[in-house]
């Protein structure tokens, strides 16, 4: 156990450590499993991210929910169907140390490290997680590559946020932009209009506008992004709720998935001894009333 002026660290009856910050300004948990934020709740607000009820937080299990980290490859790997969905990354451990640690702000960094020996990602490669827990929630995921070949990466920071109920959600910022939808394999435009009514697994692709997630009158989440020029909007709605594990029948009403990526034609190829940064930056965004 750990202990430093905002930061303490623990180990959950899963085998997971956990890293609890609490400052001024928020108070956040990271797991070092993943690189994984589950909680992050700014000075006198709510929590920012959405985990379900029924998650467990077993060791070499991924977490449902919080912020997922998806590399390098997202979703399924484009040639090897044995390869795990998601990348290689979320299930195992990053070693971590605080970069600073303020009042009103604190900075972690959590590395991991490839070999070159897994047939779906045979490179040597560092991925970085800086951390950023103040006012807002930053994250900055880096791609070092150590190998002397250039590797192609798809990935996502895949963060699941919460809503009071889906049907009152909408997401502005979107309107016109180009996306693929990965359901029917269509290739169309973000409606002016659209409604939380069916399941969605949408990418989005050439915006880097901030997206804005409201529910109702009273709740607002601003999501700002670099590095990245493709977002994934989606939710699992009836069926798939029921296939997923660790994820209640209902939960797909108390949640959407924003996720800053570099996916399809985004995907980066990172030269040898070169790095690639995606990043992103969550805030309460609800207006404050008189």
């Amino acid at each position: 156990m750990t202990d430093h002026p905002t930061l303490t660290e623990a180990s959950n009856p899963g085998g997971l450590t956990r890293l609890t910050v609490r400052n001024q300004a928020a108070t956040a948990v990271l797991y070092t499993q993943g690189a994984h934020i589950t909680s992050f709740v700014p000075q006198g607000g709510r929590d920012l991210l959405w985990v379900s009820e029924d998650e467990d937080y077993q060791a070499g299990k991924a977490i449902r929910g919080g912020a997922p980290v998806c590399w390098p490859w997202f979703g399924a790997h484009p040639t090897d169907p044995d390869a795990p969905a998601h990348g290689l990354v979320r299930n195992r451990e990053w070693q971590w140390e605080i970069l600073s640690d303020q009042p009103n702000q604190t900075q972690l960094r959590l590395a991991l490290d490839t070999s070159g020996d897994h047939p779906a990602f045979p490179y040597r490669a560092r991925v970085e997680m800086i951390v950023g827990i103040g006012a807002t929630l930053t994250q900055r995921l880096v791609t070092h590559n150590l190998d002397n070949r250039a590797f192609t990466v798809s990935q996502a920071l895949h963060t699941y946020l919460p809503v009071h109920t889906l049907a009152s959600a909408e997401v502005t910022g979107l309107a016109g932009s180009p996306c693929l939808d990965k359901l029917t394999g269509e290739r169309t435009h973000w409606p002016e209009d659209f409604r939380f009514d069916r399941e969605i697994d949408r990418i989005i692709l050439d915006n880097n506008r901030p997206i804005r997630l409201t529910d109702g009158p009273d709740r607002a989440i601003l999501l700002e992004r670099t590095g990245s020029h493709s977002l994934i909007v989606w939710n699992p709605w009836v069926e798939k709720s029921r296939r997923l594990s660790n994820f209640r029948n209902d939960d797909y009403t108390r949640m959407v998935c924003l996720e800053t990526a570099n996916v399809d034609r985004d995907a980066r190829t990172v030269e040898p001894g070169d790095h690639h940064e995606l990043s992103l930056t969550l805030r309460d965004d609800t207006p404050i009333r008189p």
